[in-house]
């Protein structure tokens, strides 16, 4: 089964300390278990941008979609036995120990190779050839059940949705298809893999805490957004990931972050990178939104 782990400070954060990160251990027992599908580090909250469509209006902010101790620092892909494994698993990530770790697993679809995965599996071997996005596809109520498919995925959506839809003018009507829009970025070599997820009362958040597991289950402090999938985008810059994303089907009923990926050496001198690194983690180093939002509005013109 395959599980997204993202990893967020959660409520009760401990101070992370760098000279006790043993990611790099952690990322090659995966390795040797065969276990790691794909995983990256996210550029920190302040870079983050969302994206929303209201009334047919393109809405673009700095800032991620939710408070910054929920935000997403990182995340992994794991194809594992089961919920106990993955569990197993996240307990042993450095976040669960000064932060959480939370468990979803995709969306199966009935007609779906059973072979098929997430991350196809030539993917590590590509070269990149712009600049990478996990796209977050956000539902921005828990009474929402709104999915929104994969290749051969399907949406389920309220009748709130629709009459949002409905809003919308004529030249959005196109992209409330996702399997179109799925079609089209694919097409483009925009999309590089995507997938929804279960919704929220399928997570489960794993920490540790002075020596002992603590594991929950269902929504996490009755957040009112949830993440419903995500997608990760390779562009030009944020202009084009803004565009797309705005074409995206859940742009007009919820909210779409876009976060850039902060590769890292994981068997680095974490103290040391700590240092490095200390100077940006305070600071947007992205476009400001409403400056990428004239670019994107200039190149469709």
């Amino acid at each position: 089964m395959e599980y997204a782990l993202f990893y967020a400070e959660g409520d009760e954060p401990i101070a992370y300390v760098p000279a006790q990160d043993d990611i790099g251990d952690w990322v090659d027992d995966l390795g040797r278990r065969g276990a790691s599908e794909y995983g990256e580090r996210l550029r920190p909250d302040h870079d983050a941008t969302t994206v929303r469509v209201r009334d047919g209006r393109l809405l673009v902010t700095d800032g991620p979609f939710t408070e910054s101790k929920e935000s997403i620092g990182g995340f992994d892909i794991i194809d594992v036995a089961d919920l106990d494994e993955a569990i197993e698993i996240a307990s042993r990530h450095p976040a669960a120990a000064f932060g959480r770790v939370e468990v979803r697993p995709f969306m199966r679809w009935p007609d779906a190779d059973p072979a098929a995965r997430v991350v196809p599996a030539d993917f590590l071997e590509r070269t990149a050839s712009g600049r990478r996005y996990l796209m977050l596809v956000v539902a921005e109520s828990s009474e929402r059940r709104a999915v929104i498919g994969d290749d051969g995925g399907s949406e389920a959506a309220t009748a709130e949705d629709a009459a949002a839809a409905a809003a919308a003018p004529a030249e959005a009507a196109a992209s409330d298809d996702p399997d179109a829009w799925v079609t089209e970025m694919d097409a483009r070599g925009t999309r590089l893999f995507g997938e929804v997820l279960h919704g929220p009362d399928d997570a489960t958040f794993v920490s540790r805490r002075q020596g002992e597991l603590l594991v929950s289950d269902g929504p996490f402090a009755e957040s009112k957004e949830w993440i419903a999938g995500f997608d990760l985008l390779e562009v030009r810059d944020l202009a084009e990931a803004i565009e797309v994303a705005s074409k995206h089907p859940m742009a007009s009923g919820g909210i779409l972050e876009l976060r850039p990926l902060w590769p890292f050496d994981v068997h680095d001198d974490h103290t040391a990178r700590a240092r490095r690194e200390a100077d940006e983690r305070g600071v947007r180093l992205e476009p400001p939104a409403a400056e990428a939002l004239d670019a994107a509005i200039g190149a469709a013109l």
